[in-house]
């Protein structure tokens, strides 16, 4: 229990704010999530997952902040044109959401968005999915 509060003090999440999740984490493709990551960028990604994470999915859906830079995917003009196609067909059928962590560091993060939560698949830090 919070703070030494009592259960009905305890805080209760709000599920229209966005919530991430890795379940569907791909970090077999080397291009697109790469072993290393330079100094800084897991404190980068934590601000940015913390900050996204005060937003609704429709504010993150609609946002037309320009730091932030959330959109869907234009696969044909990736080097991923099929997607993820390592998902199952359900999943690839979901439109392909990016944002970014800062405005020229750090690259992208790229993910499907089912309801309030955004599955993260990708950490593209070297921004190789629209070289």
């Amino acid at each position: 229990q919070p703070s030494g509060g009592s259960p009905s003090e305890a805080k209760t999440v709000d599920q229209t704010f966005l919530r991430f999740s890795f379940e569907l984490f791909d970090n077999l493709d080397k291009g697109l999530c790469p072993d290393r990551f330079p100094n800084g960028y897991t404190q980068k990604l934590m601000e940015r997952l913390s900050a996204v994470s005060q937003l609704k999915e429709q504010e993150f859906r609609s946002s037309k902040d320009r730091s932030l830079r959330a959109h869907t995917h234009d696969w044909p003009k990736t080097s991923r044109p099929d997607g993820f196609s390592h998902l199952n067909e359900q999943l690839r059928d979901l439109q392909g959401w990016q944002f970014c962590l800062s405005a020229n560091e750090y690259g992208r993060v790229h993910g499907v968005m089912i309801d309030s939560v955004f599955y993260v698949i990708w950490l593209d830090v070297n921004h190789a999915l629209y070289p």
